[in-house]
This record gives C-alpha cells, sequence and structure tokens, in this order.
C-alpha cells in the first residue's frame, strides 16, 4: 500500500504501521495516523524523545501499557528503542 504521509514518514514505518494494525487493540491505529491526527502524530515524531511523549488521541492511554507503546516506538521511532526498552525495564522491576 502506498505510504500516504509519505512527506514526514518513512515508508518502512508506514509498512510497520500496516503491521501493527494486524494486532488486536491496534486495528484503528493507521486511520488515525492518516485521517484523525496526522499532525499530532508528526508532532510526537519530531520530539527528541518520543518515548517520554504521550502519543495522540486515544494512544495516549499506552503509557499505562508500555510493553504496547515498545510497539509504536518500534514503528515510528526506531532510533529510540534502547532509550524506550531502558525506560520499560526501569519501570517493570522492582527498585
Amino acid at each position: 500500500a502506498e505510504n500516504p504521509l509519505s512527506d514526514w514518514l518513512p515508508d518502512k514505518s508506514w509498512a510497520m504501521v500496516l503491521k501493527l494494525v494486524e494486532l488486536e487493540g491496534f486495528e484503528n491505529f493507521a486511520q488515525n495516523m492518516e485521517r484523525d491526527a496526522p499532525n499530532r502524530f508528526r508532532d510526537w515524531m519530531a520530539e527528541l524523545a518520543p518515548e517520554e511523549a504521550k502519543l495522540p488521541l486515544d494512544w495516549k492511554t499506552l503509557d499505562n501499557k508500555y510493553f504496547r507503546k515498545l510497539l509504536v516506538i518500534r514503528c515510528l521511532r526506531p532510533d529510540r528503542m534502547s532509550s524506550a526498552l531502558a525506560k520499560w525495564i526501569r519501570q517493570s522491576l522492582p527498585n
């Protein structure tokens, strides 16, 4: 499928989003990115540390399910995965 957000989203990331929507709970993710809030998703992607920023729309609740947020980060900002994984591990392990 052609990338409708190619002016700011790499084709590889769009291809990964199309895989993400196959997972339960992510069915509307591509539509939300493309139609409902493209500018807000672009702004989130432009964050220096998107793993610290809330996602747009109802996806902000993924902060409470951080492993699922990792899936989004992996699609949209794979360069931030090591930092995001470190955050997840810190949250998940007892002190």
